[in-house]
């Protein structure tokens, strides 16, 4: 089968590897008919983490089950499903406390030795693990034009999601800083959610102009610290959102957060130290909640608001590209010359 292969750091190649013939009995086989290029995907493709040669990359993915392992319950052949992009395991502490995120046996798709040696979803065909948790039917009927909404249910949107709603109280004001796919995500949530006003933060105008077209505030940085306080009577934002990954933008936030609001972070950080206005987060009260989005306690609530037409994350795709096509749909993305790529394997 044809896969999304990295040799090196911006070394992305399109390569014949075999397909998986030997599923364990908790597992299942999907064909892959749709996968996307997620920012965390550039973490090891600009070289910001040692990898392994020859990593299959990608964990956004959706597709048919093929083959079912002889343990999984719940599961046919036939059946279109997605996955979450990190999976858990459903029996240690931490999933028995509802905090799949925190896994002891969390494994994450197409990100190498480091996060559980799971070969990625850019590729014709995926292996799932722990399928019966971690797999999401999508249901009987479902148009296909539906699938680019369905794709992110593993991954970005219910990121998004879960990253406003774990700080949310309904009428709360909410910033996203950064108005890449996940900022744009948690903007829609937000809004799904009950926000009374969304604002994203952006310097880059075609990510503004996307942000405003999904019916956010959008404004750029130079423009944020007053203008968020002008908007809400000089209080600041009851809950901000770092969906940037950037020491700058998570800085941001403390000027942009409201006395004793909260600051989300969903962004991958993978510096061992960053510089924070440590006195002015005391002084707010700010609460912090972040890390691995705990995806097997949001994908059904987040599914349910994609079937019912209350979240478009499809709105945020701005290139459908052959997976033939994957090192120049990596060029682009790296360069922020796109918003959000979905690779199709069959071409």
């Amino acid at each position: 089968m044809r896969a999304a292969v990295l040799k090196a750091a911006h070394d992305l190649r399109v390569e014949d590897v075999p397909v998986p013939d030997d599923i364990a009995p908790d597992e299942v086989l999907i064909k892959v008919i749709s996968t996307a290029i997620c920012g965390t995907d550039l973490h090891p493709y600009e070289g910001h983490m040692e990898m392994e040669d020859d990593v299959v990359l990608g964990h956004e993915f959706l597709g048919e089950i093929v083959a079912v392992g002889d343990a999984v319950q719940t599961l046919s052949t036939g059946t279109i499903a997605t996955a979450a992009c990190a999976t858990s395991c459903g029996s240690c502490y931490f999933c028995r406390r509802h905090e799949p995120g925190s896994c002891i046996g969390k494994r994450m798709f197409g990100m190498g030795i480091a996060l559980g040696d799971l070969p990625g979803a850019q590729a014709e065909y995926v292996v799932v693990p722990n399928a019966d948790r971690n797999v999401r039917v999508i249901p009987d009927g479902t148009s296909p034009d539906r699938y680019d909404d369905l794709l992110f249910v593993g991954d970005i949107i219910s990121t998004g999601y879960e990253a406003v709603a774990r700080a949310f109280r309904p009428g709360d004001v909410v910033v996203a800083v950064g108005g890449g796919p996940v900022g744009l995500c948690a903007a829609m949530s937000a809004q799904a959610l009950g926000a009374s006003q969304v604002i994203v933060v952006d310097p880059v105008a075609s990510r503004r102009a996307v942000a405003a077209s999904l019916g956010a505030i959008a404004m750029t940085p130079g423009e944020a610290a007053d203008g968020i306080l002008d908007l809400t009577d000089w209080r600041g934002a009851d809950v901000v959102v770092d969906a940037a990954g950037h020491p700058d933008a998570l800085r941001s936030t403390v000027q942009y957060v409201r006395m004793g609001g909260s600051i989300s972070i969903p962004s991958v950080y993978l510096q061992e130290g960053i510089e924070l206005p440590w006195g002015d987060i005391w002084l707010k009260n700010v609460n912090y909640s972040m890390g691995v989005t705990h995806f097997c306690n949001v994908m059904d609530e987040v599914m349910a608001l994609v079937l019912a037409g209350r979240l478009n994350p499809a709105a945020i795709v701005s290139h459908h590209m052959a997976l033939s096509e994957a090192t120049e749909a990596y060029r682009l993305f790296a360069a922020r010359e796109a918003q959000k790529i979905v690779l199709d394997p069959t071409r």
